[in-house]
């Protein structure tokens, strides 16, 4: 039997000392698009943190195509990029710059791509500005656009529809069609809003 695509064993994590938020998740996902639904509080963005490497579990691990996020944390994390709410890391640079250093960290990246969604975003005309300089939703959306660009096998979104306009929200929309048909990759999607489309796999937590 071959292994899930991504994976969960027992993942958990409490910011203080009471309750965990993510307490004993085991989960296979296969790729393609993953709509992960839940109240307030019942860990989904924390779980979408664990899942990039961003906090460290305190018990349990994850697997992403054979890759050990414990074992082996960079290899792990080349293969996940993660949209939050918070605004773009290196924000003394544009999205060009960004996208060009990252560029450098992630093998997948594709210029092409990133132009297309640079365009699909209506961002143009803020390619060169620095990042600090741009509201935050135009951050929003060029941190968007360098994500979907960089063709990681793990595309981790945390509420992406909030607050874009009705092309930038058509556009992805779009682009998360396209991922409901993958099947070398994975977008893992939290979102209250209504994704407006079929996704592979709807997770109620």
């Amino acid at each position: 039997m071959s292994k899930p695509f991504l994976s969960t064993e027992l993942l958990s994590y409490a910011y203080s000392q009471g309750r965990r938020v993510v307490d004993l998740w085991s989960q296979a996902f296969e790729p393609g698009l993953v709509w992960l639904r839940g109240p307030n509080g019942s860990g989904k963005s924390t779980r979408l943190k664990l899942l990039a490497g961003m906090l460290q579990p305190q018990y349990g691990s994850a697997s992403l195509a054979g890759v050990d996020l414990l074992q082996q944390p960079l290899a792990y994390r080349r293969s996940v990029c993660f949209v939050g709410a918070e605004p773009p890391p290196f924000e003394h640079l544009s999205p060009a710059e960004r996208f060009a250093f990252m560029s450098g960290l992630y093998p997948g990246a594709d210029l092409a791509s990133w132009q297309a969604h640079i365009e699909g975003f209506g961002l143009q005309s803020f390619v060169h500005q620095p990042l600090r300089t741009l509201s935050t939703g135009t951050q929003h959306k060029a941190a968007l656009a360098a994500a979907l660009a960089l063709r990681t096998p793990l595309l981790l979104l945390d509420e992406p529809l909030n607050a874009l306009d009705a092309a930038s929200l058509a556009h992805l929309r779009g682009v998360l069609g396209e991922a409901a048909q993958w099947r070398d990759r994975l977008a893992l999607v939290v979102s209250h809003e209504e994704l407006g489309l079929a996704p592979s796999a709807c997770l109620q937590l």
